[in-house]
C-alpha cells in the first residue's frame, strides 16, 4: 500500500516561531535596572579600594622621606636644614648646615639615592653651565616626592608673577627662568605656630653676602626667633633637641592645597619649587588641624586677618587630598593617621619639639 504524504498543519501568525525564545520590554527594563543598582553598590567600593591603594603609597613615600631626613641626622649629626627662603634654590657648593639656601628636600636627595641630581653644577665656575644645570634639577619630576592621590610627579607652572628662583652663582635667573618646576606634596614641621614661633613669609636676603654676613643675631633680627618644630630657616636641630619624645613629635607630613592653584601657581601655599628654602611650600606648623584640600580654603579661623592688630599670617595647614585624616610621619620614621577632628591643643602639641606635652 503507497504511503500516504501529510501535510503540516499551517503555523498560526500569532505564533512563537520554534527554537526562539523572546524578551519583553518590562524584562529588559528589569535587568538594566538590576545591571545599575550593582554598580552604584560597587562603584563606592572599588574607589574605596583604590583611595586605600593609594593613601598607602603615599605612607610609603611618608616613611621613605623620614627614613631619609634621620640618615641626614645620623650622617651629619642634625637633620636637614630648612634653608633660606621661598625663592632661594639649593646650591651644591654650600654644604649641609646654615649657610645652604635650599631647603630640607634637596639636602635629604643624597639618603634617597638622588645624590648625582644634587650635585648638579657642584664645582663649576661658570656661571651659566651652572644655573643651566639647576634648571635640569629644578624640572626634573621626583616620584617619592608625590602624593598619588593628587596625581603622578609632574612639574607645576612657575607664574610668571611670583619671584625668581635664585642660585648662588646667578642670583637672579631671569634669562633662564623655567615656565614649570618640580614640586612636592610633603612639608616638613615647622613648628606649633603660636607666637613666637609663627610663620613669618619665606623672605630672605637677595645675595650670599648679606645672607652669611648677617650671623645668628642678624637672621633673627631680621625673620624672628627660631621657631618650635624641627625643620625651619637655616636649622640644625638634633635628635636630642627633641624632648618632648621621637614618637610623638612630627617630623614631616602632607600638605594642603587649593586644588585650584596647581594648575596656576600662583597660590603662596604652593609657587616655588620642591627645593626651595623656608617657605609655605615646603614648611607647615600645626596651628590648626589637617585641613582636607578644596577650592578657595585658607585657614585662617584661628589668627584671623593678617596684618591686623595682634593677629599674626595666616597659619599654613597640613592636609592633602585624603578623606578625614592626613599621614604624618613621627621623628622616629613611623608613620600615622592624623584626624582632620584632633584636637586643636594635641595638635599644637605634636608640632613643638619641646613644649613639655605630646600626642598621644
Amino acid at each position: 500500500m503507497p504511503k500516504q504524504c501529510s501535510t503540516p498543519a499551517p503555523i498560526a501568525a500569532d505564533a512563537p516561531l520554534p527554537g526562539r525564545v523572546g524578551v519583553t520590554l518590562v524584562e529588559l527594563l528589569v535587568v538594566v535596572a538590576i545591571v545599575a543598582a550593582l554598580l552604584a553598590l560597587l562603584l563606592p567600593a572599588v574607589q574605596a579600594a583604590r583611595e586605600s591603594a593609594r593613601r598607602t603609597r603615599c605612607n610609603a613615600n611618608l616613611r621613605q622621606l623620614a627614613l631619609a631626613a634621620l640618615a641626614h641626622e645620623s650622617a651629619r649629626g642634625y637633620l636637614p636644614t630648612g634653608g633660606w627662603g621661598g625663592d632661594w634654590a639649593g646650591d651644591p657648593d654650600r654644604g649641609f648646615d646654615e649657610r645652604q639656601p635650599g631647603g630640607w628636600a634637596f639636602n635629604i636627595l643624597p639618603q634617597l639615592e638622588e645624590a648625582g641630581l644634587r650635585d648638579l653644577g657642584a664645582g663649576l665656575a661658570d656661571a651659566v653651565a651652572k644655573a643651566d644645570l639647576a634648571v635640569t634639577r629644578l624640572t626634573s619630576p621626583a616620584a617619592v616626592f608625590a602624593c598619588p592621590s593628587r596625581g603622578a610627579a609632574t612639574l607645576r607652572p612657575l607664574a610668571a608673577a611670583k619671584n625668581p628662583l635664585r642660585v648662588t652663582a646667578v642670583p637672579q635667573m631671569l634669562t633662564r627662568r623655567p615656565a614649570a618646576v618640580v614640586r612636592g606634596d610633603y612639608a616638613a614641621n615647622m613648628g606649633s605656630g603660636a607666637s613666637p614661633n609663627h610663620y613669618r613669609s619665606g623672605g630672605s636676603p637677595s645675595s650670599v653676602t648679606s645672607g652669611d654676613m648677617m650671623g645668628d643675631v642678624g637672621w633673627h633680627a631680621g625673620y624672628g626667633p627660631p621657631p618650635d618644630g624641627v625643620i625651619f630657616r637655616r636649622s640644625r636641630i638634633r635628635l636630642r633637641d627633641i624632648t618632648d619624645g621621637l614618637t610623638t613629635t612630627y617630623l614631616l607630613g602632607e600638605k594642603y592645597v587649593d586644588p585650584a592653584s596647581l594648575a596656576t601657581g600662583l597660590s603662596d601655599d604652593d609657587d616655588q619649587c620642591l627645593y626651595s628654602g623656608h617657605d609655605r611650600d615646603v614648611l607647615r606648623v600645626g596651628l590648626e588641624p589637617p585641613s582636607q584640600d578644596r577650592a578657595g580654603f585658607d585657614p585662617v579661623t584661628v589668627t584671623g586677618v593678617a596684618g591686623s592688630a595682634n593677629k599674626f599670617p595666616a597659619p599654613i595647614a597640613f592636609g592633602g587630598p585624603h578623606p578625614d585624616t592626613c599621614g604624618m610621619a613621627m621623628a622616629d620614621g613611623s608613620v600615622r593617621p592624623v584626624a582632620s577632628t584632633i584636637a586643636v591643643a594635641i595638635h599644637r602639641a605634636a608640632a613643638s619639639r619641646n613644649d613639655g606635652t605630646a600626642l598621644r
